[in-house]
């Protein structure tokens, strides 16, 4: 992996679009002071995260913008390239482009090959690399001498990273954070876990007796099925003694009423003036009988009359019809005679339909209805007689008219006739009556002691048997009495039962061929199980079951949450114990790496001397003077000059201190070497000699990193296989030319 492009654009003084490309080893920047070299390094730390304004000499996000004479920019952005062939970068692509945006509002935005992500990602993909922000391997102006002014906590964070080591760190660091919030967690649990206890053992016990009540109740729906039943054999039972009370009753009745009226009969035939006044009562009523059947037979005398009468009306009536007839055809006296006979038929058939005959007259009549064709030869002469009779008199008295026949006649006779019939059948009725009454008077004449007697035996018959039946309706009357107490208690059974069961009640009084307990056992065991249960006081058992069983889920699932964050910490203090052995281990021995090149570096640059790095105990502040002292890890150093006594390092002048920063820092590059190292005028502090050492190791440092050197030393340019020149015009906007080695060196002479 190695560093392939940098591109600025809105950046600090980069107004405009800048891109740098790295080709070689060492690059160099160079370029007046002001000019916004500087920047080019700040622009690295921007782009790989830096979150620390003031890191990259500014006070708010806006300050990162351009702004000067040619405009201003609404936003700063810049790109870092790398070439990723090796997979040094954990991501699927041979080059990777990092982009961080800031706006003027203050926002950032980043990006990885085009795509947003969070800065955190980014810190995550180039820690695997030994590359960031704030590393040892990006060196501003005036930081060389910071790694010797640093305590010795912070130094040591400075070499954990130059080792690589702070992709463990930071997931050490994360997994410390989890293990934090996992704490915290599983102690608001368990306080959670502790406060649902209670309840949940309240709500058991309620439970335990709901389902005690439980029990209890399908007990006692069992006996009620048992129980109720019988109701409906008492009901039957009930009915059957009602309706014997109801017959006995009536029997009771009917007797008393027979008992009345023998009294009335016995008081009638003992007494004298009652037996004198039926008699005289009798001979009334055969006086009346006498004077009703003369009038009856005076009425049927007159209905005598008046069937003479409509008989003398009716021949009139046909004479009559004969003779118009006889008007309107003119035929033969053969056929007048026929239709003469047939006139009379006729008649006869219409009076024996409408009439009442005597059998006489009925047997005449009926005589008539034998056609004319079939009558003898002696009948057809009379009805020829009859029929020259009426030929010659309209023969001879033409001029004669007969007289009007009354049509009315006949009907006013019919209706005095029925009126007579119903006036003889009212007398008929009167004649029956008074016949019955006449008869029934008729028993006075008998021996009244006799009648007495047998009446009052009847009586003493009919009471005896009122006695029996009167015992026997009692006997139906306590009974009754007794089932329906026993229906009314079964009422007042069902009445509590449809309390605890409700329309489910309705289905207890089917009848089952299951053999059950005698039913007094069964009310007992019902009568108890309701006091138990109405003494219960359970509440809303519903609600209290519905909430026990919510806690105990919840419960539950609290118990499955302590015991996954307790796997959790477990797990977390494991890998934070292995992460923490795995940083110790591979400290301590790149601190040994380091030491070793420390000494090298600084004998180089110092033509001798003597120069170490070590770790060091740094005493933790107590919160309590009674707790035990406890330390933490530092790394301090120290020197020693060639042919110079000096106690502490406060004692190095300023090119010494910068001699021996550059010599630690290179230690640490040489000993994990990163992608690239940027050196921002770390060599302003050096003579022309210590220069040309400083030059030396710059050359075997770029074996193994990429450098790029933002310088005003002619030596150190003179390494650089590319310079990058920094201008800055009047409107305040840097301005990047490149220089070729070539031309490098001639300028560096």
């Amino acid at each position: 992996m190695y560093l392939k492009e940098l591109e600025i654009n809105g950046f600090k003084s980069f107004a405009k679009k800048s891109d740098l490309i790295f080709t070689t080893s060492i690059s160099g920047i160079v370029g007046p002071n002001g000019s916004g070299k500087s920047n080019v390094a700040e622009a690295f730390r921007f782009v790989l995260g830096e979150q620390s304004i003031k890191n990259m000499r500014g006070k708010k996000g806006e300050d990162l913008i351009f702004t000067g004479a040619a405009g201003r920019s609404q936003r700063g952005a810049v790109k870092v390239v790398f070439d990723n062939s090796s997979k040094t970068l954990d991501i699927d692509y041979k080059e990777v482009s990092i982009q961080r945006i800031v706006s003027r509002d203050g926002s950032n935005e980043y990006l990885i090959n085009g795509s947003k992500v969070r800065a955190k990602d980014i810190q995550e993909l180039l820690s695997a690399a030994n590359i960031g922000a704030s590393g040892h391997h990006i060196i501003s102006q005036g930081e060389a001498d910071k790694i010797l002014s640093i305590n010795p906590k912070e130094r040591k964070g400075v070499i954990e990273e130059a080792l690589g080591l702070k992709a463990f760190t930071m997931r050490k660091n994360e997994a410390e954070r989890k293990l934090a919030r996992t704490d915290d967690n599983l102690k608001e649990v368990l306080v959670e876990q502790r406060s649902v206890a209670p309840r949940i053992s309240y709500l058991k016990r309620e439970v335990d007796k709901i389902e005690k009540a439980r029990s209890m109740k399908e007990e006692l729906r069992i006996l009620y099925k048992l129980y109720f039943p019988t109701k409906k054999r008492l009901q039957d039972e009930l009915s059957v003694q009602t309706q014997h009370i109801e017959k006995l009753n009536q029997e009771v009745e009917q007797i008393n009423a027979e008992v009345r009226a023998l009294q009335e009969k016995l008081t009638s035939v003992t007494s004298t003036e009652g037996v004198e006044a039926k008699t005289q009562e009798l001979v009334k009523v055969e006086k009346e009988l006498q004077v009703l059947k003369g009038v009856k037979a005076e009425k049927e005398r007159e209905i005598g009359k008046t069937d003479a009468r409509i008989e003398i009306a009716t021949e009139e009536k046909k004479r009559y019809d004969l003779y118009l007839q006889q008007q309107e055809e003119h035929t033969s006296l053969e056929s007048l005679s026929a239709a003469v006979h047939d006139m009379w038929v006729k008649w006869a058939q219409e009076l024996m339909e409408t009439e009442t005959l005597s059998q006489e007259r009925t047997k005449r009549w009926s005589a008539l209805l034998v056609p004319y064709a079939e009558l003898p030869e002696s009948e057809k002469e009379k009805d020829r007689i009859q029929a020259r009779e009426i030929t010659a008199v309209l023969d001879e008295e033409e001029s004669v008219r007969i007289p009007e026949f009354d049509e009315l006649k006949l009907g006013r006779l019919n209706t005095e006739r029925e009126a007579l019939h119903a006036e003889i059948e009212k007398l008929s009725a009167q004649e029956v009556a008074l016949e019955q009454k006449r008869d029934e008077l008729d028993d006075v004449r008998d021996s009244s002691e006799t009648v007495g007697q047998k009446v009052q035996i009847e009586i003493l018959t009919i009471e005896k048997k009122k006695s029996e039946i009167l015992g026997i309706l009692n006997g139906h009357k306590m009974k009754a009495q007794q089932v329906d107490a026993q229906v009314q208690a079964f009422n007042i059974e069902e009445a509590a039962a449809r309390g605890f069961f409700g329309q489910e009640t309705d289905s207890f009084f089917v009848a089952t061929d299951t053999p059950g307990e005698p039913e007094m056992n069964v009310k007992d065991k019902i009568t108890r199980l309701k006091v138990l249960l109405e003494n219960g006081n359970l509440g809303s058992s519903g609600e209290i079951t519905e909430e026990y069983n919510k806690l105990v889920e919840h419960k539950q699932f609290i118990d499955e949450q302590v015991q996954d964050l307790k796997a959790t910490q477990d797990s977390l203090n494991e890998l934070i114990s292995e992460l923490a052995d795995q940083i110790e281990v591979k400290f301590r021995e790149g601190l040994e790496k380091i030491n070793s090149a420390f000494a090298r570096f600084f004998q180089t640059l110092f033509s001798g001397g003597r120069a170490e790095i070590f770790v060091t105990e740094i005493p933790i502040k107590k919160q309590d003077e009674d707790d035990p002292q406890e330390y933490e890890i530092g790394v301090d150093l120290s020197v020693s000059l060639p042919n110079k006594k000096i106690r502490g390092m406060s004692m190095l002048s300023g090119g010494e201190r910068s001699l021996t920063s550059i010599a630690l820092l290179f230690a640490m590059s040489s000993v994990t070497p990163p992608p690239f190292i940027i050196l921002d005028e770390t060599d302003a502090a050096l003579d022309e000699a210590n220069s040309k050492r400083y030059g030396d190791m710059i050359e075997l440092l770029s074996k193994e990193s990429q450098l790029i050197l933002i310088t005003h030393n002619r030596e150190t340019m003179s390494r650089a296989g590319i310079l990058y020149g920094v201008t800055m015009g009047s409107d305040g906007a840097s301005r990047l030319l490149s220089i070729s080695l070539e031309q490098g060196e001639q300028f560096a002479k």
